[in-house]
């Protein structure tokens, strides 16, 4: 692993929170509810279910939220969602396949409720500006129940970081397509396979990998120096922007993530996240 990837105290909760709180994508318990509720795929389940923290808002609110997706095709699924339900009963059919995947996977683990503690403390110092999912998470209620608050801290704590990477990008000056594409290659990833799931048409993806080309940042698939400075100095920009949530952790950082790190490798090694965040160091 490269020390710029596992060494700030950004990243290394960053690895350990993501596993647990994405694991909702992957959760079969999640997934029947959300057909329960008429949605027959995925796709009509997720992007409503993530954005109706936001409320009933339209798919380009959301698109404009998860900031990486091709606008259209958030729009379609998030219109199929809401012609069946509404924000709150999906949002609360999201928290009851988190918590039951959390449940079923890692029972009644020790020291949950200091787990929980420490995630509300960062959750608590973080900003809203420029953080509208994060915004959203927050003016939820909490679930009430131990493993509900766990999620809901947990899934608070990822969105804010990941509302501060849109924000790092855009300040960079990268569409969304460019910062998929720079970020496969950082990944050591073949270009074009994980962007391929965020359905930007073929076009426009041959159209910016060659512009990424003509600008010196991307040859042959592979990140040129220029190329790699710029994707770091997004990743620095996005820790920089969890220095009120760091800062509120203070040196019960280190406490969280050893109470963490065994949760999230027990949810990646039950199938409930795909890869260890860890193991996406930068390939040099």
């Amino acid at each position: 692993m490269s020390g710029s990837q596992s060494s700030t105290p950004g990243r290394r909760l960053r690895n350990v929170v993501e596993p647990l709180a994405a694991n909702v994508y992957f959760a079969p318990e999640a997934h029947a509810a959300y057909a329960e509720l008429g949605l027959d795929s995925f796709p009509v389940g997720y992007f409503a279910s993530r954005g109706g923290c936001l409320g009933q808002v339209s798919g380009e609110t959301i698109a404009a939220a998860f900031g990486v997706f091709y606008p259209p095709m958030v729009k379609g699924f998030v219109d199929a969602a809401w012609a069946k339900t509404d924000a709150p009963t999906l949002v609360d059919a999201r928290r009851r396949g988190a918590t039951a995947s959390l449940e079923r996977i890692l029972g009644k683990p020790d020291g949950l409720d200091r787990a929980t503690e420490l995630l509300r403390r960062g959750a608590d110092a973080g900003t809203i500006a420029g953080h509208p999912l994060f915004a959203g998470l927050r003016s939820l209620d909490w679930p009430g129940d131990p493993m509900g608050d766990f999620w809901r801290a947990a899934d608070m704590v990822r969105e804010h970081r990941g509302d501060g990477h849109t924000c790092a990008w855009v300040a960079h000056g990268l569409t969304a397509i460019e910062t998929l594409l720079i970020t496969e290659a950082w990944w050591g990833l073949p270009i074009h396979t994980y962007s391929r799931t965020r359905a930007w048409p073929t076009d426009q993806v041959e159209a910016t990998i060659a512009s990424l080309a003509d600008r010196g940042l991307l040859i042959d698939g592979q990140l040129t120096p220029a190329g790699e400075e710029l994707r770091e100095s997004v990743e620095a920009m996005t820790d920089r922007a969890e220095r009120d949530v760091l800062d509120a952790l203070g040196d019960d950082l280190d406490e969280l993530t050893e109470l963490l790190r065994p949760w999230a490798k027990a949810v990646i090694d039950a199938g409930g996240y795909p890869t260890d965040p860890a193991s996406l160091a930068p390939k040099r």
